[in-house]
């Protein structure tokens, strides 16, 4: 005899108080340390905890032996992710491992869909009974999920025999994905690990331009940092944090593509530029600046001295603006510059 309609509803309401007490812990374990795509919970209604119970009366005896009736999911980036994910939600609840399930590992080459990770779990410092589920997936194992969801197969049996194959093909594709995202993660790790290390080691014509090593340069090299922290100091401004991937472009357009090559043009155009901030930002009363903002000097001054035609100058502004009006704006000032410069 299964519990009535108001029993059920009476662990529900006690239900939606763990729920909130869940949600706020998830988000205190993860702050900070793991970056997610989201996590989502959903609790179980009335008819939904009936129809299971009358399903699977072999395993579900009383509504107290279903532990998905709150349910969480979290939803990772990568797969090293879900194994970070687990190990903190592992270290601030407990978990029952009897009844969780890493379904991970059940995969194998003969075997139908591609799961996650399900743990059973209870707050710590909660002797109610009251057990949760937390599934813990990629988004690929997300889509995945929602996909064959959508198809309305759960299991090998209930997909025609002439359809099986393009399920574990699709299945296969995607777990490879997965591998394949995580491979790139490590080796990006790697490789600024040795970028840091040949720029300690001063290795800079090895190192070329791109968004992880132009970070490092802005962040780190000392001829840059100078020349920033002297055009700061024209207004006392503040230099501000700012991406420098924007600058790529520019940089590849002036044919500067080693650390190497970027010092030698500091060197050579140091004095013009902060001429050039000068005489924007001295009578001026910005107090804040980007970290980029040496870059603008710098690339300005090698228009001006560089042996670049109209045409060019015109291409290189047309890299940061679709303005026409503006590029022609600009490439008049560099020109009205070098006539003023090269006297």
């Amino acid at each position: 005899m299964h519990e009535t309609d108001e029993e059920i509803q009476e662990l529900l309401e006690r239900y939606k108080n763990l729920e909130n007490a869940v949600n706020e812990r998830m988000k205190q374990i993860f702050s900070g340390k793991l970056s997610l795509i989201h996590v989502t919970h959903r609790i179980k209604t009335i008819d939904s905890i009936k129809g299971k119970l009358e399903r699977k009366p072999d395993l579900y005896s009383s509504i107290y032996d279903i532990y998905d009736i709150l349910g969480f999911r979290v939803i990772c980036y990568i797969s090293d992710d879900v194994d970070l994910a687990a190990k903190l939600i592992s270290e601030n609840f407990r978990v029952d491992w009897k009844r969780s399930k890493d379904k991970r590992k059940l995969i194998d080459a003969r075997s139908f869909g591609y799961s996650a990770l399900h743990y059973v779990c209870a707050l710590p410092d909660d002797d109610s009974n009251l057990w949760f589920e937390i599934q813990i997936k990629t988004i690929l194992q997300h889509s995945w999920a929602e996909i064959e969801h959508d198809l309305g197969y759960k299991t090998e049996i209930e997909v025609p025999r002439e359809i099986r194959r393009s399920f574990s093909k699709a299945a296969s594709l995607l777990e490879t994905a997965d591998d394949i995202f995580s491979e790139i993660r490590a080796k990006l790790t790697a490789y600024t690990i040795s970028v840091k290390n040949d720029i300690v080691n001063q290795k800079f014509d090895n190192i070329f331009f791109d968004k992880i090593t132009l970070e490092e340069f802005t962040r780190s090299n000392d001829s840059y940092c100078k020349l920033l922290n002297e055009i700061a100091a024209i207004t006392n401004a503040k230099i501000l944090e700012q991406s420098p991937e924007s600058q790529l472009p520019l940089i590849l357009f002036l044919n500067i593509k080693t650390f190497g090559d970027m010092i030698t043009l500091i060197n050579k155009q140091h004095d013009l530029a902060l001429k050039l901030a000068r005489e924007l930002l001295q009578n001026s009363e910005i107090d804040e600046l980007a970290s980029t903002a040496a870059y603008h000097f710098l690339f300005r001054a090698e228009l001006i001295t560089g042996n670049y035609s109209r045409e060019k100058i015109r291409e290189f502004f047309a890299l940061t603006t679709k303005s026409g009006k503006s590029i022609e704006h600009n490439t008049d000032k560099i020109m009205k510059a070098r006539e003023v410069y090269s006297k």
